[in-house]
């Protein structure tokens, strides 16, 4: 059996559950506390004082800016039968399509699926405003279906999927069916024919009026200049004198 040496502590030095604490523990318990409270007051007074700079270097999302994407489509024309339902007009149609609310990898996708039904409204319009004229009168059925479209059904035509909007405006053109142009060649060729030649007629007339204008500018000139070159008359008297003087 040890025995312990008297005065010493059993416990490794530590004070016993309850014992009072000694001067400098609690010094530095003391000077712990205020140390961490001056730490802190600094961060909170440099915390303060970097707010501004740092408000300043945050990054914000700001709202994106709406970018409209165009897309012109020139599909197949449209057949729309003429007056007497025996020929038809071709109509051709340029589609300009703009969003700013699709995503550009799925404009297209929206434009292939919007398309048909643009082409169908302009076919009905197109029907509608073709059925009272002749068959060999296009440019009559496109004034009427400029018409239409700017009065009746005015575009831009509007399209939208979920949150997704589209406008479009066609610009039409129209043209003859096959079998009319071909009737109407030989029509057209007599035509030409006739107006050629009463244009190769009337430069005829003009370029001979304008020869005979320019001979009466050149008459009179010329007269006035063979009468300035004419030598005298010389004299009867002269005449007898140098008879005489000759004789003698």
């Amino acid at each position: 059996m040890t025995a312990v040496p008297e005065g010493s502590d059993p416990a490794g030095g530590r004070p016993k559950p309850g014992a009072p604490v000694d001067s400098r523990r609690r010094r530095w318990a003391g000077r712990a506390k205020a140390l961490g409270e001056a730490a802190r007051v600094r961060t909170r007074r440099f915390w303060d004082g970097a707010q501004p700079t740092l408000r300043q270097l945050w990054w914000s999302e700001e709202p994106a800016t709406p970018v409209t994407t165009v897309d012109r489509r020139v599909p197949e024309p449209l057949a729309v039968p003429a007056q007497g339902q025996v020929y038809v007009f071709l109509v051709r149609a340029t589609y300009t399509w703009s969003s700013d609310s699709a995503r550009p990898e799925l404009f297209g996708w929206y434009v292939d699926y919007f398309q048909q039904q643009a082409a169908q409204r302009l076919h009905r319009l197109a029907v509608r405003c073709a059925v009272e004229v002749p068959p060999h009168r296009p440019r009559d059925l496109h004034t009427a279906l400029t018409a239409a479209l700017a009065d009746d059904d005015p575009a831009p035509w509007t399209y939208a999927r979920g949150e997704v909007t589209f406008a479009c405006e066609p610009d039409v053109t129209v043209h003859l069916d096959e079998r009319v142009r071909k009737l109407l060649q030989p029509y057209w060729e007599q035509r030409i024919a006739l107006e050629c030649e009463r244009d190769l007629a009337r430069r005829r007339a003009e370029y001979a009026e304008e020869r005979d204008r320019r001979d009466r500018r050149e008459q009179p000139s010329a007269t006035r200049a063979g009468t300035g070159n004419e030598p005298p008359a010389p004299s009867a008297g002269g005449r007898g004198t140098g008879r005489a003087r000759h004789a003698g």
